[in-house]
């Protein structure tokens, strides 16, 4: 059976500290508990082996009936803390889904624990398949047989319907920009599966 894997982590809000000993329960989509994690000295849970369904769903563009991952819960509690529910964890044959939960102290009078849900993925969304097919096919499209890196790369120094300056820099100082955060460009970058689900508790 197809499997991926889960690996949660533990720490105070805004991440200032991790924190162990959290109690974490697994529960399958229809409530079931699988699994019960307690997070080590530096918040980490052990690393769980998840049933997902095959990967070969995800690539495959005619498929809409088969959702290409497996949907799971988390309740997350410790003494002194607001607990914590995440519905709609998203496990991926073949691949790591992280989930981050940082904590807020409780308060005296508890309210209600609200679970915070993750919307289905793109991949998936509507009960849809893989995504829409592309618009066409790029006339010149190749694929090179090697790794080529540019010397010079042109920026759009806004999102691409706005209209704004194109600036040449060289690929050196672009990957230095925005390694540094110093870029102004805006981009979008397509995500093809979850890694990593971040999570702060909106509870007071």
């Amino acid at each position: 059976m197809p499997s991926g894997t889960l690996q949660v982590y533990t720490a105070l809000a805004e991440n200032a500290a991790p924190l162990p000993g959290v109690t974490v329960l697994v529960l399958n989509e229809a409530g079931t508990q699988i699994a019960r994690l307690t997070t080590n000295d530096v918040g980490s849970a052990p690393e769980l082996v998840l049933t997902a369904p095959d990967e070969a769903y995800s690539l495959d563009e005619a498929n809409t009936t088969v959702r290409p991952y497996a949907v799971y819960q988390l309740r997350a509690e410790m003494t002194g803390f607001q607990t914590i529910e995440l519905e709609g964890v998203q496990v991926f044959a073949g691949h790591q889904t992280v989930a981050r939960l940082q904590f807020l102290p409780a308060a005296r009078t508890l309210p209600e624990v609200e679970p915070e849900t993750i919307p289905e993925h793109p991949l998936f969304a509507g009960d849809g398949g893989s995504g829409p097919a592309p618009i066409g096919q790029c006339a010149d499209a190749r694929v090179l047989s090697e790794v080529v890196v540019p010397k010079k790369i042109t920026v759009h120094l806004a999102r691409p319907a706005v209209s704004a300056a194109n600036v040449t820099v060289s690929f050196q100082d672009y990957i230095a920009n925005v390694a540094s955060s110093s870029l102004t460009a805006s981009f979008t970058m397509p995500v093809s599966r979850p890694q990593e689900h971040r999570h702060r508790s909106r509870i007071m």
